[in-house]
């Protein structure tokens, strides 16, 4: 299902944190693995493909395997890079939490590259923000347990948090959108956070001090710091070109979106490919690059929105529409609504 909404198959980088994860919990998750088809070969670890839907099948089924421990607070509090060391070295040697971050955006790329990381600022402030980057209307509407998934990686951001700063007590607040009766690990939930937790809010996020984000780190080491982000960065072009040509001409888009306004000649070019190639690659992975340029158009479209920081009509100029009214259209096919009626949802 979410495959075919072009969210692709990931690699199991994260396999030891399961096996210590599910041990810590006091069960075995390699019956759960072969149950859900997921067959992993440490040898050839980087090729090995898990779908969104694998994932969080298992996930769900870890839960149920541990009545009296909330799995992913566990997953999460376990996660450690030790089949990506580039990103672990990149992470640890940041000269500011507002840096690690950052690294934390570029890691999920590789690790969750479905989910979202973002920051949010004001006044004396900070959030940090967990969504999912899915190019589905109304995701809540296919009953997946995707605040699993969210709960694992706010678990994993307090751990490499405590880390970094050395201090318990980074947050001041931890949030989550699902609503308290809603889940029966309300009281696992509240003693793992060493600070108030809201159930029932707007977004999933851990609240900390702005002021937190700029102090320099103890772990500070630039040089080692600008190794690990080139090494980083190659692992990122890797794993793009093996998920095949979609994902890199989406990535070319993400990184800088006037590249949207390219016809196929020019971007075929700029892969270095001849665009009949570009196109039968395309095509070989059931997409086309009209399809692609329309699932980036919205994917932009509500990263921006979101942000708040431009105007519809200036996102509607930059997305290539001839109008506002065409964006307009376009919007409310992908999400059923106008971009000012979604914006205003999340106000």
């Amino acid at each position: 299902m979410l495959e075919a909404l072009g969210i692709k198959p990931i690699p199991m980088f994260m396999l030891s944190s399961w096996v210590k994860a599910a041990a810590k919990c006091g069960f075995n998750v390699q019956p759960l693995f072969k149950e859900a088809g997921i067959t992993i070969d440490i040898i050839r670890l980087e090729e090995a493909r898990v779908s969104p839907l694998q994932l969080v099948s298992v996930l769900e089924q870890c839960v149920a395997m541990s009545p009296e421990k909330y799995f992913p607070l566990i997953l999460g509090d376990t996660f450690a890079f030790e089949s990506l060391p580039e990103f672990e070295t990149l992470l640890t040697t940041s000269p500011t939490l507002r840096d690690a971050l950052k690294v934390a955006k570029m890691a999920r790329k590789v690790v969750l590259p479905w989910i979202t990381i973002e920051l949010a600022e004001q006044g004396d402030e900070a959030r940090v923000l967990l969504g999912f980057d899915v190019p589905v209307p109304n995701l809540a509407g296919f009953g997946l347990p995707l605040h699993l998934v969210t709960h694992a990686i706010m678990a994993c951001v307090r751990k490499f948090g405590r880390n970094l700063t050395g201090n318990e007590d980074s947050f001041r607040e931890v949030h989550f959108m699902i609503e308290e009766v809603r889940t029966p690990y309300a009281e696992q939930i509240r003693a793992f956070f060493p600070v108030p937790v809201k159930f029932g809010q707007r977004e999933d996020a851990l609240v900390f001090d702005r002021a937190a984000l700029d102090l320099p780190l103890e772990g500070a080491f630039p040089a080692l710091h600008e190794q690990a982000h080139f090494l980083a960065e190659q692992r990122l072009g890797k794993e793009t070109r093996r998920q095949g040509v979609a994902a890199e001409v989406e990535d070319l888009i993400a990184r800088d979106p006037t590249l949207l306004a390219l016809g196929v000649e020019e971007m075929a070019d700029r892969l270095n490919l001849h665009p009949r190639t570009l196109q039968r690659r395309l095509k070989d992975e059931n997409d086309s690059y009209l399809h692609v340029q329309a699932r980036m158009r919205h994917r932009l479209a509500c990263e921006w929105l979101k942000e708040g920081k431009v105007s519809i009509d200036d996102i509607s100029v930059r997305l290539g529409f001839s109008d506002r009214r065409a964006f307009t259209a376009a919007f409310k096919r992908w999400e059923g609504c106008t971009p000012s009626a979604w914006r205003d949802k999340l106000l």
